[in-house]
C-alpha cells in the first residue's frame, strides 16, 4: 500500500526547536527518549536552524564543534559514551540525543557549572493538539490511539487509517519487528521477563515502581495510560514474547525464572525450568515459596500441574517436593497414593502418628508437620494421649514462622471438634486468626478457619454465632485472587445449612441436586463431611419421597475411603430414616449390625454408661438407639433415665440437648401427662428460638406432628410471642407436599402410597413396586382413606389435593 508523501515526511517541532536553541550559553540540553521518538530528526531540525551539521561518532571530535554548537546523536547501539574533557570546555552550546540506557560521561564539571535541560519522551510524544491540522484526522486518530503518538510509528498509522478496517498482517508485523529491534533490543532477560508480566494486566504509571526497570524502554503515553486493545500493544505482546522464547533457547531459562520467581510466580518459573531439564533449579523454587503453604496461595489445578511433574529421583531426595506431591494427591482423593509413597520414601512405621510425633523421633519438622495433615485427612480421633504428643510437637514450632503457628492451631481446631470440645475448638481458632493477622491476614486460610467455626456452631446447634463465621468466610474468600471452585461450592453448603435452620429448605435441596456430587469427590476435611451427611439425608428425608431415598443414603458409601470413618454416620442417618418412616424394627436391625461391628459393649446405654460417652459416632448411636426406644408403643421406665444421663453428658450438643426435650414431650403425652408435655415442649421451642436453631424442630417432626394437633399444648405454647414465630417458621420449612401429608398426621408409607395412587398405579403393581405383599397395600390403603375422610381413590387424591398434600 502506497500513502501520499507527504504524509511520510518528518513533522516540524518548531516549538522544541525554539526551546533548543533558546537554551543558556554554557548548558547542556538531553534529548533522552526511548527509541522512535523522533529525538534524531528533532536534532538535525534543529541543526539546520543554527546552520550546523549533526555528530553521530561515539566521541565527539574537536572539529565536530561549529560555531560554537555541537550536536551529538549518540549512536543506538553504544551502551556508553563519553565527551572529552578537551571537547567539553570548548563547546557553547552542547545538544545530546540518547536512549534513558545509554550512559554518558565527561560531563560533570560542565553541568555542575552551565546547568542542564531535558527534552524528555513525554515532550516528544505527538499529540493531536501539536498536530493540529498538518495531518489528516483519521491519520492523527490513529497514530494517538493505536501507537500512544509516537512518531516512529507516524508512516504506520498513514498506510491505515481506523475506518479502512483492520490492520493488515504485513504491518502488524512490522510493527512487531521494529518493536522489537528498538524497544527491547537493550533489555536482558530480567527486565523482558518483568515487562511481559505487565503487558498481561497493565496497570497506569508502572514507573513509580522501581523493581519495574524496563519502563525507559517504552513510550511514557503507554505507561501513563496502556490501552491493551492498541495495535502497539499487540505489537509489543508479539515482540516480548519472541524474544522470551529467544532467551529461553540460547541458556537464559535460570534468568528468566529467576525474574518470574521475583514477580510472585513461582509456578510459572517451576514450569519453565521443568520444561528445560533444570528439576533441581525447580525444587529450589519450590523450597524458596514454602513448598507446602504454595498450594494455598496457587490455583490448584497450576500447582498439581507444576509439582506432579518431577522424577522419582527428586522426591527420594528432596522432602519438599514429597510432601507437595502428597498433599496435591490428598486434595485430589488419591489417599492411598500418599501412603503408598509416604511408606516408600520414609518407611512404614510413617504411618504411626504417635511414633512420628514424638520428641527425638528421626522425622524432620516437615515431615512430622505434613503428619499433622494427614491425620486431619485421614479422619482420625484423637486420644487424649496423642493430644499430648500434639502439646510436645508445639515446642518444636519455630518461633516467629506465624502461617506455621496458624496451621497448627487450624488442625487442633479440627481435632477438637471432633473430639467435641467446642470451647477448646474456639480457642484454637481465635488463635489461629491472631497469628494470621500477624503475618499481614491470608484471605484462603482465614476463610477455612472462619468456615470451620460456622461449621462448628452449626454441628452444635447455635445457628446466631454460625451466621456472622459464615459472612466472615464469605468475605475471606471474595479476597482470594485465583479460581476457588470448590471452597465457594464448600460456602454455599453451609449457607445452604443456615437457610435450613431457617426454616427455608430450597436452597439445600438445590445444592443437594445440583452440586453435591462434584462437593463430594473433592478433597474435603472430614468434619465438613459428617456434617454434609447430615444435612442432606436430614432434607431428603424431609422433602422427598421414601422411595428414593435410600439410593441417596447408598450412593455415600462411594466416599467410605480408608481416610473416612463414615461407615457409622451413613449408618444412623440410614437408621433415622427408617425411624421417621415408622420402620422401627428394621432402624433398630441397622443400629444393631452397627454396634455389633464398632464392638459396643451392652452396658454403654446404662444410664452411668451415657453419661461417659465421649467419642462422636458413640454419642451419635446412642442417641439412635435411644430415638427407637422412644418411638416403642410402650417404653420402659428406663428410657427417662436414660434420657437423664444423656442430658448430663458434657459432651452432649445443643442441637441433641433440644431434640431430647422434644422426646420427654413426646413420652409425657403417651402417659398422658400433658402439663408435662407442654413444658417439656416449651423449652425444646424456647431453646430453639434462643439459638436460632430451627432445623432441629423439622428432624424431630415425627413427634413434634402428633404434639401439635392437640389443642391444649398448642395453644399453650401460642401464649407466647418468642414461641409463636418459631412455629410460623416450623410450619413454613415443611411446606413440601410430602411434609404436609406428614404433619397432616399421615405416616411415611401411607404418604408414599398417597403418591403412588395419584400416578394411577394399581394395588399389584404398587405391591411390586415397595415390595410388599398386595393384602398390606390393601390395608394401608384403608387408613390413608379413612384418614382423608374418602372411601375410594378418586375422593382421596381429591382431598389430597386440596390439601396441598399432592
Amino acid at each position: 500500500m502506497t500513502s501520499p508523501p507527504a504524509l511520510l515526511r518528518p513533522l516540524g517541532r518548531p516549538l522544541l526547536v525554539d526551546r533548543i536553541l533558546r537554551a543558556a550559553p554554557g548548558s547542556t540540553v538531553f534529548l533522552r527518549a526511548p527509541a522512535g521518538a523522533g529525538k534524531s530528526v528533532l536534532m538535525h531540525q534543529a541543526a539546520e536552524r543554527a546552520g550546523v551539521t549533526v555528530c553521530d561518532l561515539h566521541h565527539p571530535r574537536l572539529s565536530d564543534v561549529q560555531d560554537g554548537w555541537l550536536f551529538w546523536d549518540v549512536p543506538g547501539s553504544a551502551r556508553t559514551a563519553r565527551l572529552s574533557a578537551q571537547v567539553a570546555e570548548t563547546v557553547e552550546h552542547l545538544v545530546i540525543a540518547h536512549r534513558p540506557a545509554q550512559k554518558i560521561t565527561g560531563l560533570a564539571r560542565r553541568i555542575l557549572h552551565g546547568g542542564s535541560g531535558t527534552v524528555d519522551a513525554d515532550a516528544l510524544g505527538l499529540s493531536a493538539a501539536e498536530i493540529g491540522t498538518r495531518l489528516p484526522a483519521a491519520v492523527t486518530r490513529r497514530l494517538c490511539r493505536e501507537y500512544a503518538g509516537w512518531p516512529a510509528f507516524l508512516p504506520l498509522a498513514a498506510m491505515r487509517a481506523p475506518t479502512a478496517g483492520p490492520t493488515p498482517d504485513t504491518d502488524t508485523d512490522l510493527a512487531t519487528s521494529y518493536v522489537s529491534e528498538t524497544f527491547l533490543a537493550q533489555l536482558s532477560p530480567g527486565p523482558t521477563t518483568r515487562l511481559s508480566l505487565w503487558l498481561e494486566a497493565p496497570e497506569p504509571d508502572p514507573r513509580q515502581d522501581p523493581a519495574q526497570d524496563w519502563c525507559d524502554a517504552l513510550p511514557p503515553f503507554v505507561l501513563a495510560a496502556p490501552d491493551p486493545q492498541s495495535d502497539l500493544f499487540a505489537a509489543l505482546r508479539r515482540a516480548v514474547a519472541a524474544r522470551l522464547e529467544g532467551f529461553t533457547n540460547s541458556g537464559a531459562v535460570t534468568e528468566v525464572a529467576r525474574a518470574l520467581e521475583a514477580a510472585q510466580r513461582p509456578l510459572a518459573a517451576m514450569e519453565l525450568l521443568l520444561d528445560h531439564g533444570h528439576e533441581s533449579h525447580a525444587a529450589q523454587v519450590l523450597e524458596r515459596s514454602r513448598g507446602l503453604e504454595l498450594i494455598y496461595d496457587t490455583n490448584l489445578e497450576g500447582f498439581s500441574h507444576a509439582v506432579l511433574r518431577f522424577s522419582q529421583e527428586i522426591i527420594a531426595t528432596n522432602e519438599t517436593v514429597l510432601f507437595a506431591i502428597t498433599r496435591t494427591l490428598m486434595k485430589q482423593g488419591e489417599f492411598q497414593r500418599v501412603r503408598h509413597l509416604v511408606v516408600k520414601h520414609l518407611g512404614s512405621d510413617y504411618l504411626d502418628p504417635l511414633k512420628v510425633l514424638s520428641r527425638g523421633a528421626r522425622f524432620s519438622f516437615a515431615a512430622r508437620r505434613f503428619r499433622l495433615n494427614m491425620m486431619i485427612s485421614e479422619d482420625m480421633m484423637p486420644s487424649d494421649a496423642m493430644m499430648q504428643r500434639l502439646g510436645e510437637f508445639m515446642a518444636d514450632y519455630p518461633v516467629g514462622d506465624e502461617q506455621k503457628w496458624a496451621a497448627f492451631y487450624n488442625a487442633l481446631l479440627e481435632f477438637e471438634v471432633r473430639r467435641r470440645n467446642f470451647r477448646a475448638a474456639e480457642a484454637a481458632a481465635a488463635r489461629a486468626l491472631i497469628y494470621f493477622r500477624k503475618m499481614g491476614g491470608h484471605p484462603l486460610l482465614e476463610f477455612f478457619i472462619h468456615l470451620h467455626l460456622a461449621v462448628l456452631h452449626l454441628t452444635n446447634g447455635d445457628a446466631r454465632l454460625a451466621r456472622p463465621a459464615a459472612r466472615d468466610a464469605r468475605s475471606g474468600l471474595e479476597r482470594v485472587t485465583h479460581p476457588v471452585a470448590q471452597e465457594y461450592r464448600m460456602l454455599r453448603l453451609i449457607e445452604a445449612a443456615l437457610a435450613y435452620e431457617e426454616g427455608q429448605p430450597q436452597r439445600l435441596v438445590t445444592f443437594l441436586q445440583d452440586e453435591f456430587n462434584d462437593f463430594a469427590r473433592a478433597e474435603i476435611w472430614p468434619s465438613l463431611f459428617h456434617f454434609a451427611i447430615r444435612y442432606a439425608s436430614q432434607v431428603v428425608m424431609d422433602q422427598y419421597p421414601a422411595s428414593i431415598r435410600p439410593g441417596f443414603l447408598d450412593g455415600l458409601w462411594l466416599h467410605v475411603a480408608e481416610r473416612m470413618n463414615l461407615l457409622p454416620t451413613i449408618q444412623i442417618r440410614t437408621a433415622t430414616a427408617y425411624q421417621n418412616e415408622g420402620r422401627i424394627s428394621e432402624a433398630e436391625v441397622t443400629l444393631q449390625a452397627l454396634g455389633t461391628a464398632r464392638n459396643t459393649p451392652a452396658e454403654e446405654m446404662t444410664p452411668d454408661g451415657l453419661y461417659r460417652l465421649a467419642d462422636r459416632d458413640d454419642i451419635g448411636l446412642a442417641m439412635a438407639r435411644l430415638r427407637c426406644s422412644v418411638q416403642h408403643p410402650a417404653p420402659g421406665p428406663l428410657v427417662d433415665r436414660q434420657i437423664d444421663a444423656l442430658e448430663s453428658n458434657p459432651k452432649i450438643t445443643l442441637r441433641e440437648a433440644i431434640a431430647l426435650k422434644i422426646w420427654r414431650a413426646h413420652l409425657a403425652r403417651k402417659r398422658r401427662d400433658t402439663a408435662a408435655a407442654r413444658t417439656h415442649l416449651q423449652a425444646a421451642f424456647t431453646s430453639a428460638s434462643r439459638l436460632g436453631c430451627f432445623g432441629v424442630l423439622s428432624e424431630q417432626r415425627i413427634f413434634l406432628a402428633p404434639l401439635l394437633r392437640e389443642a391444649r399444648i398448642r395453644n399453650h405454647l401460642e401464649t407466647r410471642p418468642d414461641i409463636r414465630a418459631t412455629l410460623t417458621i416450623y410450619t413454613g420449612s415443611i411446606s413440601s407436599p410430602n411434609a404436609k401429608a406428614r404433619a397432616g398426621g399421615l405416616t411415611e408409607r401411607e404418604a408414599q402410597l398417597l403418591h403412588l395412587i395419584a400416578g394411577g398405579h394399581p394395588n399389584k403393581r404398587i405391591a411390586q413396586m415397595l415390595h410388599i405383599a398386595e393384602p398390606t397395600v390393601k390395608f394401608h390403603l384403608s387408613r390413608l382413606y379413612a384418614k382423608l375422610g374418602a372411601s375410594k381413590r378418586a375422593e382421596a387424591i381429591k382431598t389430597a389435593h386440596a390439601l396441598g398434600w399432592l
